[in-house]
């Protein structure tokens, strides 16, 4: 887990979410969160790793590191999944913003 979570990747995430997560492999492996994060900001992290997993799982056996932006592709993809469960469950939009928002202002602030 510590091996592909450098100093980049750790920087990207205190811009994302405004705080610093300790990475253990609970965390990534498992979505583990420690108690002292509020409910969207865990169902946040755990969507975003669960992405991140996904292409990893997906590209294994490549030599080279999945590129950023299929990361995120991925994680708006979750995000648009949520959105749709959300309408499903008949739940109010304020709350899917509570969760997502901190996502969307780092997209929206990351250089291309």
């Amino acid at each position: 887990c510590y091996c592909y979570i450098g100093p980049e990747s750790t920087h990207g995430w205190k811009k994302m979410i405004k705080q610093h997560i300790d990475f253990k492999p609970e965390i990534f492996l498992l979505g583990i969160i420690l108690e002292i994060y509020n409910k969207e900001l865990k169902y946040l992290i755990v969507n975003v790793l669960t992405a991140a997993r996904i292409i990893f799982a997906k590209n294994w056996k490549n030599e080279k590191m999945p590129m950023q932006e299929e990361i995120i592709k991925k994680i708006m993809d979750c995000a648009e999944m949520s959105k749709l469960t959300f309408e499903i469950r008949e739940q109010d939009d304020k709350q899917f913003y509570m969760i997502w928002d901190l996502f969307y202002q780092w997209l929206d602030q990351k250089l291309w």
